[in-house]
């Protein structure tokens, strides 16, 4: 029994060891073996998180990272992994929009967030673009499907944008009404500089597998 205990105590320390080393390293790809501690810090994060703006950040930055491990998987020649991103890419991209709607309803200023999601899904869709023209034929229509996420998403923040604008939609308060003192800033407004920079999403839950399709489950569709 004593021994059991011991194995356990080393089994949990070395999963929390290696968490902590994908959480410091963005460069861990699906293909690693700390890809699942990555997202589920990655998903830790997220439940950590009670703001539905601070959600929509770390959504947007995530959507950001399917992306780049999308374009770095292709250039290894690893294909098989496109499709689990890909949904995954989707997921965090209306992960980001879904909060921004919560925030709106709350009666919140979503300037910002708007503008960092069409910001981003702009630059997202001319990536893929690029990406459609290396990858073999059989993940094209996965690309494709990622730039149509990527344009729905853009729309949907433009429209947005566009009835804010129009004065359909409230303004709203300032993202850091209703929060405790010295918690955020409304000292800029209608700036995206101050709303972070986009890396992809990751899932408000679960866990992936970061598996390539065809192997067991699609890949990255564990939450």
């Amino acid at each position: 029994m004593k021994t059991v205990k011991v194995l356990l105590s080393v089994a949990i320390c070395l999963f929390l060891a290696s968490m902590a080393l994908a959480q410091e390293n963005p460069e861990i790809l699906p293909d690693s073996p700390l890809y699942q501690a990555k997202r589920q810090m990655e998903t830790a994060e997220l439940n950590a998180g009670l703001d539905p703006l601070q959600k929509a950040t770390l959504h947007t930055k995530y959507a950001e990272e399917r992306l780049q491990e999308i374009k770095t998987m292709v250039s290894k020649g690893k294909p098989e992994f496109v499709e689990g991103l890909v949904s995954d890419y989707g997921v965090a991209l209306n992960g980001a929009m879904d909060e921004i709607d919560g925030a709106q309803a709350q009666g919140r200023d979503v300037n910002d967030a708007l503008n960092a999601v069409e910001s981003s899904t702009k630059k997202h869709t001319e990536v893929l673009m690029g990406i459609l023209e290396k990858v073999p034929e059989q993940a094209r229509p996965a690309i494709t499907r990622a730039m149509e996420t990527s344009q729905q998403g853009r729309n949907r923040a433009l429209d947005v944008l566009s009835k804010i604008q129009r004065g359909e939609i409230p303004l709203g308060k300032p993202e850091d009404a209703g929060k405790p003192a010295g918690v955020g800033s409304s000292e800029k407004r209608g700036s995206t500089e101050e709303f972070g920079k986009p890396e992809s999403a990751g899932r408000p839950t679960g866990i992936p597998s970061g598996r390539p399709s065809g192997t067991g489950g699609r890949g990255g569709r564990g939450r």
